[in-house]
């Protein structure tokens, strides 16, 4: 069967078989269909392309991830030691502050203190650090480090003035001072004088205290006693010597509580006052000998002492 399509004019008609138009109707149907399965298979094959290597690269991003978090827990780890580190030296500067302090007391001298220089800063690296602020690690180190170096400093001059200190102390109790004789008076001073028992010219090495016989006898300094006993003119004897080279003597005691080799304190009782020897009288010969050299010992007492 033909379908014959008539046009105007001359022109001939177009002469079109129905399974030629069968076919051609058919052929325009197919195509989309075609184009549309041909599409969806693209488009399949790409997501499952696309999914596999998403499915490849999720463990790396993954681990990625862990490392990141890893690295994060480290860094607050070694902050939080740090900061910890800042406050035990935070503390040793406030001890080592209050020492200096007290040793600026008693020396006269005044000592700087590190917390104004150092405590401030610390207190803010810390403030920052427990409150999650931006703080560096290197920063913490650098301060760390720099506040040992002044704590080292610090104690290395505490250390050097205690000394000093301890030196001063053992200077003031070994050096003689008081009055060894309560109630006493100086009946012979030091220097010429005529020798009592022969009235020729002599000289006085020390000066006499006249007491009581038994009242108590102190020792002017701290050392330790080198001669305990009798001895000729001298009487009962005790000698002590400072470490310095001065010796205190102790003449014509009625009774020594010391023995040679003994450690005295300043102010301890070590005797009495007798009438030992060649006296004239109850009383206390005390002498001062400085290098085997007698000396005035008027300026060592304390009259305020005698009472």
């Amino acid at each position: 069967m033909n379908i014959i399509v008539m046009r105007d004019g001359l022109a001939r008609p177009i002469m079109l078989s129905i399974e030629r138009v069968a076919a051609m109707a058919a052929l325009l149907l197919f195509l989309p269909v075609v184009a549309g399965t041909a599409l969806f298979w693209a488009h399949a094959w790409h997501v499952r392309r696309v999914g596999g290597v998403t499915g490849q690269a999720a463990p790396a991003v993954q681990q990625e991830a862990r490392e990141v978090q890893k690295l994060a827990s480290s860094s607050h780890q070694t902050i939080g030691r740090l900061a910890r580190e800042v406050g035990r030296l935070t503390a040793q500067t406030s001890q080592l502050d209050a020492m200096g302090a007290r040793l600026s007391q008693l020396a006269g001298v005044p000592v700087s203190s590190l917390g104004s220089a150092v405590v401030a800063p610390l207190q803010v690296a810390t403030h920052a650090a427990g409150t999650g602020q931006d703080v560096s690690v290197a920063s913490l180190q650098v301060l760390a480090a720099e506040l040992k170096q002044q704590l080292g400093q610090r104690q290395m001059e505490l250390a050097a003035l205690t000394q000093v200190l301890a030196a001063h102390a053992v200077r003031t109790m070994t050096t003689p001072g008081g009055w060894p004789v309560r109630g006493g008076w100086i009946s012979s001073p030091f220097g010429p004088r005529p020798d009592p028992f022969t009235g020729r010219p002599g000289f006085h090495p020390g000066v006499d205290i006249a007491a009581p016989v038994g009242t108590p006898v102190h020792a002017m300094a701290a050392g330790i006693v080198i001669f305990a006993q009798t001895d000729g003119g001298f009487g009962r004897l005790v000698k002590v010597f400072d470490g310095h080279g001065e010796v205190t003597m102790y003449a014509h005691l009625s009774a020594d509580y010391v023995h040679t080799g003994e450690i005295v304190h300043k102010g301890m009782l070590i005797g009495r006052v007798g009438d030992t020897g060649y006296s004239t009288g109850p009383h206390l010969h005390f002498e001062v000998m400085l290098h085997g050299v007698p000396i005035n010992p008027i300026g060592f007492l304390d009259l305020a002492d005698r009472h």
